[in-house]
């Protein structure tokens, strides 16, 4: 059994809180096991009866005549029907019902109910919690398997799970296939079958192989600066397909609202502001990523940094791409303005930190140009560079920690050593 503690805590931090309680994120990330079978025994080891917990399926089959209108309040109220008694109402893909928004407001009515739902396709994707729901309910999005998940279930030689990782990324159903063949399978039909043809629909398009190479170039472009305007011309270079901006737009708006792709923006580090555009899109799971490129990854440095940027989001952090401009004499003396980039700046609460990716160590001639972004970001933050090798952890001469991918993913502490 994978354990989902991060996720399991925050329900358990929000147990009994007036608000509902919205579990979004990827399909098949581990929604549905999260509630229906961790947090229900964690309910179930503190004393909550099973007649407490009324857990609804809605994509089931045999449930299906609770899909129309006013049938699911009906049954809930009908089976949680004791004013005395707390209930836990979890309901599964509540998108399925019609009119669901009014259903799912109108049980959170009761005092007595603890309200959970789910969904994930294109009825019930980001952008529409907070417009349905407003201050009603409190989301949680659940993200796929972190390094630290991955390597506490792999059972396999230890040694191997990080290159496994970085190949077949993190959906939990990764684990049921035994084989390389298997688990290729089962990527391409999740990102054919369900991913690409839930944000179609979501979007109302007939332009699927318009999408599917949408998909296919953010997938390539990993890590680097893009906008609407760049893609269309990539796509009409490279493959030699026509469309336009806006059409562009809202299929950027689609894969990032299906939660398939997070598109963050640069910050402008002295100038403190954000820059719309361009920016860069990384994908959720790394496997799904790399499925879409046949495994094919020219840039090493690229696949650790879509890596590090899943974990500072499964952390909680916000994560912008930090972005500055500094003077340099250039070789003919004279000082020109050049633009720097630091990787990513990881905020929660009141800390910020400032993070470099590197595939690994650069030859001494390189080493200022490689740290020379961090050095120019003003004031004391914490600058921290994450490297694709095996080594200690160490803070070396200019203040800066040095830590390998792998301790950098597994220990939840690592910004802070």
């Amino acid at each position: 059994m994978i354990k989902r503690d991060y996720y399991l805590n925050q329900l358990i931090s929000k147990r009994h809180s007036s608000k509902i309680k919205i579990i979004t994120g990827l399909r098949r990330s581990g929604k549905s096991f999260l509630l229906n079978t961790l947090y229900r025994n964690y309910l179930l080891d503190n004393g909550v009866s099973s007649e407490q917990i009324i857990i609804v399926e809605l994509d089931d089959e045999k449930n299906e005549h609770l899909l129309e209108k006013g049938k699911l309040r009906e049954y809930i109220e009908s089976l949680a029907n004791k004013e005395n008694i707390q209930y836990y109402i979890i309901l599964d893909e509540i998108q399925l019902v019609d009119n669901f928004v009014r259903a799912v407001n109108s049980l959170n009515k009761h005092g007595n109910y603890d309200l959970y739902i789910t969904g994930s396709n294109s009825k019930f994707l980001s952008k529409d919690i907070n417009d349905e729901f407003k201050d009603r309910g409190t989301e949680i999005n659940v993200r796929p398997l972190s390094y630290s998940e991955f390597y506490a279930a792999y059972f396999k030689d230890k040694r191997f799970a990080l290159n496994e990782y970085l190949k077949y990324g993190g959906m939990p159903g990764i684990f049921e296939e035994e084989d390389e063949k298997s688990k290729v399978k089962y990527l391409e039909n999740l990102m054919k079958k369900v991913y690409v043809d839930d944000i179609r629909k979501n979007i109302k398009t007939d332009l699927i192989d318009e999408l599917s190479a949408t998909v296919d170039a953010l997938c390539s472009v990993t890590g680097n600066l893009t906008n609407p305007l760049n893609m269309v011309h990539y796509l009409s270079s490279e493959k030699k397909i026509k469309i336009d901006n806006e059409t562009i737009t809202r299929f950027f708006e689609g894969i990032t609202d299906a939660f398939l792709f997070d598109q963050v923006k640069r910050y402008n580090i002295k100038g403190k502001d954000y820059l719309n555009t361009p920016s860069k899109f990384y994908c959720q799971d790394i496997g799904l990523r790399n499925i879409r490129l046949n495994f094919r990854e020219n840039n090493q440095g690229f696949l650790i940094e879509n890596a590090v940027y899943n974990e500072l989001k499964t952390r909680g952090y916000s994560v912008d791409v930090g972005f500055l401009e500094k003077r340099k004499k250039n070789k003919e003396g004279k000082y020109v303005y050049v633009q720097c980039e630091v990787d990513f700046i990881a905020r929660l609460s009141s800390k910020e930190y400032y993070i470099q990716i590197m595939d690994k160590i650069p030859e001494d001639k390189h080493l200022n140009n490689e740290y020379d972004a961090l050095l120019s970001v003003p004031g004391s933050f914490k600058k921290i560079i994450v490297i694709n090798e095996p080594i200690i952890s160490y803070t070396n001469d200019m203040g800066i920690l040095v830590i390998s991918l792998e301790e950098f993913l597994l220990n939840q502490n690592s910004l802070n050593l």
